[in-house]
């Protein structure tokens, strides 16, 4: 027997031998998996960015549709991408890589390039869309899950029960801002009578934190900005802090 013969009768066996076990049917009484409620569903594809000839090149962009090319902050990497937006509505359908960006596209497109080469560069003319299509990895795609998360924080909250029960309201980013500055009983509402210092009064020079341990310095010090991921902001947070007054900041990489 050859050895193709014998391949070919091993894998016929198996698939029987699956068969007699029933898997098909298990298959058939498990169903269709259940949906996920918080993603949107989306019954039919979506309208194509442009139309390309791809016997000539010519570009015709698609009427409503609007492209846009930016930097992804997936992470730190700072990617280049590009986003597919609905003009009609600002919403965006759909994020790719940047042709422009050498972390996206090898070799990638230079930045005098106009925007229709962005266009044939994900399309079959010429084989472009085959040997340098610009790409995103998988975190970089999700970037668009995150924008339309229903559970993303657009709105301050406040806490609307006792500590720790997981209660919030939404309130304006005036109530936020004048709260955080004046202090006050800021939860006299949910029956809590302490009064809370707002920034305007812990911009204090010439009181202690503690008379007992000079070191910890004035009262602006109780100010502290602990940073995350910077993405642009810990340019503004730096300089806010320094202008506050306090020595209490920290970035991702303190230590």
């Amino acid at each position: 027997m050859r050895r193709r013969e014998f391949l070919k009768l091993l894998l016929a066996a198996g698939i029987t031998g699956a068969g007699g076990l029933g898997l098909e049917q298990a298959a058939r009484a498990a169903g269709r998996p259940e949906p996920f409620p918080e993603l949107p569903q989306k019954q039919s594809g979506q309208k194509p960015e442009a139309l390309i000839n791809t016997k000539n090149g010519q570009v015709m962009p698609a009427a409503g549709i609007i492209m846009r090319h930016s930097a992804c902050l997936g992470c730190y990497s700072c990617c280049g991408n590009r986003v597919k937006i609905d003009a009609s509505t600002g919403e965006i359908l759909q994020v790719f890589g940047n042709p422009y960006n050498p972390l996206n596209s090898e070799p990638h497109l230079p930045y005098e390039a106009p925007l229709t080469e962005a266009y044939l560069a994900f399309s079959n003319y010429q084989g472009k869309g085959n040997t340098a299509r610009a790409t995103l990895c998988a975190r970089g795609l999700a970037t668009l899950q995150a924008h339309q998360d229903p559970m993303r924080l657009l709105v301050p909250l406040k806490r609307a029960g006792k500590r720790g029960e997981g209660k919030w309201q939404p309130i304006t980013w005036e109530e936020a801002v004048n709260e955080t500055i004046e202090g006050g009983k800021l939860f006299s509402e949910i029956g809590e009578n302490q009064e809370i210092e707002g920034l305007r009064h812990v911009r204090d020079f010439n009181t202690l934190i503690d008379p007992n341990r000079p070191e910890l310095g004035p009262k602006v010090n109780q100010l502290v900005f602990f940073g995350g991921r910077d993405d642009g902001r810990m340019v503004f947070a730096s300089r806010f802090m320094r202008a506050f007054g306090s020595i209490n900041y920290f970035t991702h990489g303190s230590t």
